[in-house]
């Protein structure tokens, strides 16, 4: 009966220990892990249902004259994007985001969050769509965002 117990309680200790010992990799990956993935700032500066492309897509301007040809095909007014002409293209580009044509209101894509890894910025979106009976535009709608993020050699959209 002795050895019963002590086998059972040998048999515990083992399995406790080997546990704590693959936490502690695991948080070493983790680590790694965040430490490769670097939070990036951003700021949406507008936003629209009207006006954007009828694909999801993306566009990446990283001059002040593309700037503006893309502005004005999207017919948006300075007044309503007054900082827009601030931004410094040495260390930022302006990412302009579009959903795609939807046959209702109620739709808008975000930005989630960005990180950097390397040499490459991840762009993270995301798509609201209107909740089920929900009272919306009954018509065709185009959305879009613009936000200022940092330069990078590489983007790329999820």
């Amino acid at each position: 009966m002795k050895i019963i117990y002590i086998s059972v309680l040998f048999f515990l200790t083992i399995s406790c220990c080997s546990t704590k010992q693959n936490e502690s990799s695991i948080k070493k990956n983790e680590i790694t892990e965040n430490q490769l993935k670097e939070r990036t700032q951003f700021q949406i500066i507008y936003s629209s249902s009207y006006g954007g492309y009828d694909e999801f897509t993306h566009l990446i301007v990283e001059n002040s004259t593309d700037l503006n040809r893309e502005i004005d095909k999207l017919n948006i007014l300075n007044e309503e994007i007054s900082n827009i002409n601030e931004v410094d293209f040495k260390t930022n580009a302006i990412l302009f985001l579009h959903l795609g044509q939807k046959n209702t209101g109620g739709y808008k894509i975000e930005i989630e969050k960005i990180e950097k890894l390397n040499d490459e910025l991840v762009i993270y979106s995301n798509t609201v769509t209107p909740s089920k009976g929900e009272n919306v535009t009954m018509a065709l709608t185009n959305p879009y965002c613009v936000a200022i993020i940092p330069k990078a050699k590489k983007y790329s959209i999820k």
